[in-house]
């Protein structure tokens, strides 16, 4: 499901927590630098299988 909240893609991760912080329209993979293994790690990221909304 996908919302637009402050301008973000907002796409839930489907297979583990997170949602997508850019910004509506992006082109690539999904990303959410808020969930992450560690804070030294990089953030979660999923591919994106249809245009980002």
């Amino acid at each position: 499901m996908t919302k637009t909240i402050s301008n973000y893609c907002w796409h839930q991760n489907p297979t583990a927590a997170g949602r997508c912080v850019l910004n509506i329209g992006h082109q690539g993979p999904h990303y959410d630098w808020y969930t992450r293994p560690s804070w030294a790690g990089p953030g979660a990221e999923w591919p994106q299988k249809a245009p980002a909304r």
